[in-house]
């Protein structure tokens, strides 16, 4: 399967031509590096475990972090995103 029949099934978010591959794969890990590092511990955390337990599991998993999250001070930064 090609790059285009990927993204028609949803399979990658997107393409970019091989030339600037690179360059747009940096700019993303930027993006992801400038967010909230517990948050993204949690969620790389969430997604190991939907490899190694049940559906339920994941879910119980996501809704404890999700509320140990709002402890945390990237809380308010998160919600002043989301609500601009």
């Amino acid at each position: 399967m090609d790059a285009g029949g990927s993204r028609a099934l949803r399979l990658v978010a997107r393409v970019v031509p091989t030339a600037s591959l690179m360059e747009e794969a940096i700019k993303v890990a930027e993006t992801i590096a400038a967010l909230s590092q517990p948050s993204l511990i949690a969620a790389k955390e969430a997604v190991n475990r939907s490899f190694e337990t049940s559906l339920a599991e994941v879910v119980r998993f996501e809704r404890r972090v999700f509320h140990a999250l709002f402890a945390t001070k990237d809380r308010k930064v998160g919600h002043d995103r989301v609500h601009r």
